[in-house]
């Protein structure tokens, strides 16, 4: 697999030291410097080499005795700064090209806000064309340059001269590159964070079928893996990697590469989509982050500003919500929350890019930019921006600690996956220091684990303050009773709060002492059942009628009658009867007392041990009841898992 300016004049894999972009005006001899550094030739378009500009990003790379440099030629033209964004949200170090015969020109500025924002940290400036200029006129340029350059990473970098075909300067610049990359970091790389490679090409080769290529950000890959494209979510299968024009079998990030996909046609698969592992990144249209201003901007960026939205290699519609503030001035710094048109995946933590939709007199349209910090589950409002900008700040620092528990406190009832794998997809930071973060909070118990979730404490204790709550209202409101079932209250608090959460909620309220259980009823630990007169008439009459009548007690609707009450007490007293437990259910109609129904369950095991099945006959010989009886005692001991039908008969269920 040699996919065309990707894989061709492969000189055999060696690891990469440093990717190398370009940035600059249009026409200022970004590609033909890579020509002469590498001996490639990047624009592979026939409308590219018929126009003499870049259109698409090119590609290209040089050995060195530092290692190999991978370089990403960027287009120059205003129209295509999207593709510039592209190539340099995977770069190292830059070369910001000049022009001597022009100077610095819009997209000379514009190109380097965008490396600035997108945490290009090192590089080097590239006068190009000098054999069209006097000395004079040389030095006037570096001047422009030194001015244009000043307050950004690029104020102190060393300034190359370069004419087209000129060896000597080309070689000169190659060496300082190396010594370059050999002395300075660039953005930080893990291997331990989930895989994300931004596709930026994607065709077909013959024999292979489809390539997408792009700059690892972070993560690993090996051939054999699955992968999911997102934001599509659709899944395929590595069949191959090559870097440089060398297969290999595994990636690391950082890496320039193509990777032939089975199980995704190319017209799936589109730039801007990434490529991600089973359990990696997920998509999403709302991402809280930081947001920077550029300092020459005219005037402020407004709350809600419809804007362009440049991440990795996609470009997405979207609006600019400022967290706290109507505004952020030229030069300001913000928590905001971007809301996007379509869905992306983003490495928590990696920079983006915000344009407008106005050229700026002189420059272009780039407005600012920041970091993408995690995926957002709801949309911010005003009664919760202090929050939301605290949120921020600390998924903004360095201590993934508090990012975790900042997150977690955030989410409250939702909580966030337990594994740190899928924290990983949530949260900066690499996988390994994710889970010693987790384990600390939980350690220090201000973290727990409810089902596959981590729940922050002080969501346990707002929820345990609303059972507590919900608690006291119903004792007030029906002093009588002894207490609600944990699932009545779960229900009560929020019917849709999973079961092993609220479980974590009882589990602390009982251990503190709240609140008691008694068998399947919860009630406040302080809390005394207490019945009215006429409570208490209604109870001792009808549990004298139903103990009375024995296996054959009165049908519930024949009891208002013969006890001389109301449906509503007879209702009332068999709740609280059933509550303590001195009378049982067996149907709708019929509730039977505690006491002879025990006397029949004996009986009952004592025939089946002996005679091993019972049928209907012998069932009512037992009871010496009617079949409206023993029908409806039938199905309820079948219910309660004390016998099993089989045909006609019953048998006792034996455990197991």
């Amino acid at each position: 697999m040699k996919p065309a300016s990707d894989a061709a004049h492969g000189l055999g894999h060696r690891p990469v030291r440093a990717v190398v972009g370009t940035a600059g005006h249009v026409d200022h001899g970004k590609t033909t410097l890579v020509g002469d550094l590498t001996g490639m030739q990047t624009d592979r378009l026939a409308e590219e080499r018929a126009r003499g500009i870049s259109i698409e990003l090119g590609f290209a790379w040089v050995d060195t005795d530092a290692g190999r440099l991978a370089f990403v030629d960027v287009p120059g033209h205003e129209r295509f700064v999207r593709q510039m964004i592209a190539g340099a949200a995977g770069i190292d170090f830059v070369l910001l090209v000049v022009a001597a015969d022009e100077g610095v020109m819009p997209q000379t500025r514009e190109h380097l806000d965008i490396c600035e924002l997108l945490g290009v940290s090192a590089g080097a400036v590239v006068l190009t064309k000098v054999d069209l200029v006097d000395d004079d006129w040389l030095e006037l340029v570096r001047e422009d340059v030194r001015e244009a350059v000043r307050g950004t990473f690029l104020e102190d970098a060393p300034v190359f001269t370069h004419a087209a075909g000129d060896p000597i300067s080309a070689q000169a610049l190659t060496q300082a590159l190396a010594e370059l990359a050999t002395r300075s970091q660039g953005p930080a790389r893990s291997p331990d964070r989930p895989f994300k490679l931004s596709i930026d090409r994607v065709f077909v080769m013959r024999g292979f079928g489809t390539v997408v290529t792009g700059t690892t950000a972070s993560g690993t890959l090996g051939v054999g893996d699955q992968v999911v494209l997102q934001p599509s979510g659709r899944t395929a299968r590595v069949r191959g990697v090559e870097v440089h024009g060398q297969a290999v079998e595994r990636l690391g990030p950082g890496t320039r590469a193509a990777i032939n996909l089975q199980g995704a046609g190319p017209d799936d698969i589109g730039r801007g989509e990434v490529v991600t592992t089973r359990d990696g990144l997920v998509a999403t249209s709302m991402i809280d982050g930081t947001f920077t201003a550029l300092g020459r901007l005219a005037r402020p960026v407004p709350e809600r500003a419809r804007v362009l939205v440049h991440v990795g290699t996609a470009q997405v519609q979207g609006t600019l919500a400022i967290v706290g503030a109507d505004e952020v001035p030229p030069g300001g710094r913000a928590a905001v929350q971007l809301r996007l048109d379509a869905p992306v995946a983003i490495l928590p933590g990696e920079p983006y890019v915000v344009r407008g939709f106005e050229v700026l007199e002189g420059y272009g349209k780039t407005l600012g930019g920041g970091r993408a910090l995690t995926p957002a589950a709801r949309r911010h409002r005003g009664v919760d921006a202090p929050a939301a900008q605290a949120l921020i700040a600390a998924l903004a620092g360095d201590d993934p600690r508090a990012a975790l528990e900042g997150l977690a406190g955030f989410e409250g009832e939702r909580g966030l996956p337990r594994h740190a794998a899928a924290l990983a997809a949530r949260l900066p930071g690499e996988i390994g220091a994710l889970g010693a973060a987790r384990d600390a909070l939980l350690e220090a118990g201000r973290l727990v684990i409810a089902g596959d979730r981590l729940i922050h404490v002080d969501a346990l204790d707002a929820l345990a303050g609303r059972a507590i709550a919900t608690l006291d209202a119903h004792h007030r409101a029906q002093p009588a009773r002894p207490g609600l079932t944990t699932e009545e209250l779960r229900t009560r608090v929020r019917a849709d709060l999973p079961a092993e959460l609220f479980a974590q909620v009882i589990a602390r309220l009982v251990a503190s002492g709240r609140v008691v259980a008694s068998g399947e009823l919860l009630a406040r630990s302080d809390f005394r059942p207490r019945r009215s007169a006429a409570q208490e008439r209604a109870c001792e009459g009808v549990l004298a009628a139903l103990r009375e009548g024995g296996l054959t007690p009165p049908r519930v609707q024949d009891l208002p009658e013969q006890l001389g009450l109301t449906q509503a007490a007879i209702d009332d007293a068999l709740e609280l009867l059933l509550a303590e437990g001195a009378v049982v259910r067996v149907s709708r109609e019929l509730v039977f007392g505690a006491a002879p129904l025990a006397d029949l369950e004996r009986r009952l095991v004592a025939f089946l041990e002996a005679h091993d099945t019972i049928d209907a006959s012998q069932l009512k010989d037992l009871t010496g009841a009617s079949r409206k009886y023993t029908i409806p005692l039938g199905e309820y001991f079948d219910r309660v898992r004390l016998t099993l039908r089989v045909g006609d008969a019953r048998r006792l269920r034996r455990a197991g």
